[in-house]
């Protein structure tokens, strides 16, 4: 059996050594409901479909699913993404803390629920401007939008450097070119979002910017190695290590690090270099884990489960439920017949717990930004010119 086979099959539990001729193995019996709830509460699902999905309106009724991920198919209005973040959270067990409901709005391109919320400057255009201060409005500008609209965690800040002229992936999307440029804008956005009551997760960890394959088509390899992630690639991160939320884990190989796997999959990235070098104490997230080099090479459930045992604790499946199901049940498979990663599953669940129980209003809301002129001011300021001037919320 090819080895990357073999590891897939000992991921889902399932026999390793099946000769040609011999019948396969009986499929093992469905696992216990508790690690079934467990499993499902470190997911992070998404659906393509406008409204509510069934399936996961039944998980989290059930106190399964920890978080959801939302973006405009899902609302085309603001009214409607009101309404939807209020029937996901109502749905929440009694007792239990709130739903996590997160999106990407990072500002720029990659805005997922623009519309029907405003879109805000990219990181580009505020590490053009390079004014700590003005990023640190934006992003609370940013969090009272996303927090009006019911949205709790927002998948940024990007805090790769762009240390790679050809990148394919991150420009247009990142503070800069320098490290310590990216950590200061880093730092103050991850700040200001969080005081305006929007819990943030910087991204990708241990960094995109030395790339120029798109890991949402291939899987990248750079020969980097922890001293030169430390350099450079991990600044922003260690910068805010002790005040970030969440840390969303790169589908890349490092080949210094680890030579066999994606940082996503691998205890070297997740764990050593994410924990122990980085210092970071935030949740780790995966990026999707639908993503073509992971659904082709380990298939969606076999990446969960190695997603887990790496040390991440929230696993991102944004475009399917059906996925999301099959990766909940190996997650639960693997729990019953493995002790070590029924632990690890514990701790990533409660992880997971602890962070929603976060999701508050803040105490002393910062003061509400005026959305036109402050992006009239940013337009101004920008070499790029390359902002519209009128809220699309209008």
């Amino acid at each position: 059996m090819h080895r990357r086979s073999a590891l897939t099959a000992l991921a889902l539990g399932l026999p390793t050594a099946i000769g040609f001729g011999q019948p396969r193995a009986p499929e093992p019996p469905p696992p216990p409901s508790d690690l079934l709830a467990l499993a499902g509460q470190c997911l992070l699902v998404g659906w393509r479909r406008r409204g509510m999905n069934n399936w996961v309106a039944r998980r989290i009724a059930e106190g399964a699913l920890g978080a959801v991920i939302l973006t405009r198919d899902n609302a085309p209005t603001g009214a409607a993404l009101r309404a939807l973040t209020a029937a996901l959270n109502a749905l929440v067990p009694a007792g239990a803390p709130p739903l996590l409901i997160a999106t990407d709005q990072e500002g720029g391109s990659v805005s997922h629920l623009s519309p029907p919320l405003a879109q805000f400057p990219s990181f580009t255009t505020l590490g053009a401007i390079d004014d700590v201060a003005l990023t640190a409005r934006v992003a609370t500008a940013l969090g009272q939008s996303l927090l009006s609209a019911g949205v709790t965690m927002n998948l940024a800040p990007v805090l790769d450097v762009c240390s790679d002229r050809y990148n394919g992936v991150v420009p247009g999307r990142v503070f800069g070119t320098e490290p310590g440029k990216v950590a200061r804008h880093g730092e103050a956005f991850v700040r200001a979002l969080q005081a305006a009551g929007v819990l943030a997760c910087a991204k990708h960890f241990p960094g995109h910017g030395g790339t120029r394959a798109d890991s949402h088509l291939v899987l990248p390899r750079v020969a980097a190695t922890v001293e030169s992630l430390s350099r450079v690639e991990l600044v922003p991160f260690v910068a805010v290590a002790n005040t970030v939320a969440a840390v969303m884990v790169a589908h890349v190989v490092y080949e210094g690090v680890d030579r066999d796997f994606p940082a996503s999959l691998s205890v070297r990235c997740s764990t050593d270099l994410l924990r122990d070098v980085a210092g970071m104490r935030g949740l780790a997230v995966t990026d999707d884990l639908e993503m073509t080099p992971i659904r082709e090479a380990w298939g969606v459930a076999a990446g969960a489960v190695l997603a887990m045992a790496a040390g991440n604790d929230l696993l991102t499946v944004s475009h399917s439920p059906t996925q999301a199901d099959l990766a909940r049940l190996a997650l639960a498979r693997r729990a019953s017949i493995d002790e070590s990663f029924r632990a690890r599953l514990v701790q990533a669940a409660e992880r997971v717990q602890t962070l929603r129980s976060r999701i508050t209003a803040p105490e002393s809301p910062p003061p509400l930004e005026n959305y036109v002129a402050l992006l009239a001011e940013v337009n101004a300021r920008s070499p790029r010119r390359a902002l519209v001037t009128r809220d699309p919320t209008r």
